[in-house]
């Protein structure tokens, strides 16, 4: 879902969905709606490498039936229809008559995004773009893997997040093993808590995307960095002092988060957190401007 909310945020933000920034929080429903509809189609047509794409929709009545040893009923995908489209227009007008489908509680909305971003893209690409072919794109609880999230924000289900690829040798004289990455800089991009650990390592095609928007990985879920000011991912002056907007969904979070960052004071020193507690936020900011100052204006600090 955060992947799909910071698609929105680029349209309602810098794109075709533009509202005025003074109140960027506050869009109208129709708005809402349309920032949707664009964000979606973004996506789809992203995964169908800006060539085609595929919307399934529900119709209420099974459309197969498959066999019992290899697919396992659910009362719903096997309702679903599936819609091609071969221009960009086409897709995005359908995808807005249709939004109602995405947006309501009970609709199956996320199930839908899913299935038309793996089928715009097509299952034999999904799997040749992991890095091992039995990957999945759905983990233990029902959580998300990272190959999913990349195919919502690059169109492609690689495995990891650093840039391009990377080769590790065998050690037996076999051909090496080829882990892919990010292959280009995305337009949104992702911070992780895990680099923080050391766990994985984020490449600048995530940490510098084309908008200043970030998915951010953190306490075993998704949430959303933004920033109104398109500069600071073109202008290294606008990094010395900024302000970044958080939005966790999952918390269905209501009130306003403003932190305002400064990376120019070379006598801050941030807390270890061995001996005061951390905001893992901090954590991830840090991971893109190094020993930032982080001040939560006033905010309760989300630990």
């Amino acid at each position: 879902m955060a992947a799909i909310q910071a698609t929105v945020l680029q349209s309602l933000l810098f794109k075709d969905g533009r509202i005025p920034l003074n109140r960027f929080g506050e869009p109208t429903s129709i708005e809402r709606s349309t920032a949707l509809a664009i964000a979606l189609a973004k996506i789809f047509w992203r995964c169908g490498e800006y060539k085609t794409a595929v919307v399934v929709m529900p119709s209420g009545k099974s459309q197969f039936q498959g066999s019992s040893n290899k697919y396992k009923y659910d009362d719903y995908t096997e309702t679903l229809m599936i819609n091609h489209f071969k221009t960009y227009e086409d897709l995005q007008s359908f995808v807005l008559q249709n939004i109602r489908q995405f947006e309501c509680d009970g609709t199956g909305g996320a199930i839908l995004c899913v299935y038309s971003a793996i089928l715009s893209r097509y299952i034999d690409l999904v799997k040749s773009d992991m890095d091992e072919p039995t990957g999945k794109l759905m983990g233990a609880h029902g959580y998300c893997t990272q190959d999913l999230v990349n195919l919502l924000l690059t169109g492609k289900a690689v495995s990891n997040v650093f840039n391009d690829v990377m080769e590790l040798e065998s050690g037996d004289g076999s051909p090496p093993m080829v882990l892919k990455g990010i292959s280009g800089r995305s337009d949104v991009g992702l911070l992780s808590l895990f680099e923080h650990y050391k766990s994985c390592q984020v490449g600048t095609f995530y940490k510098t995307p084309k908008f200043p928007i970030w998915v951010v990985c953190s306490e075993s879920h998704f949430s959303v960095l933004f920033s109104i000011n398109k500069d600071l991912v073109n202008d290294w002056k606008a990094e010395k002092r900024f302000d970044l907007y958080y939005y966790d969904g999952l918390a269905r979070q209501q009130e306003v988060i403003k932190l305002s960052i400064c990376t120019t004071d070379r006598s801050y020193k941030p807390p270890t957190g061995e001996e005061e507690l951390v905001p893992p936020i901090d954590h991830c900011i840090r991971t893109k401007w190094t020993d930032a100052q982080v001040d939560w204006n006033g905010t309760e600090p989300l630990l």
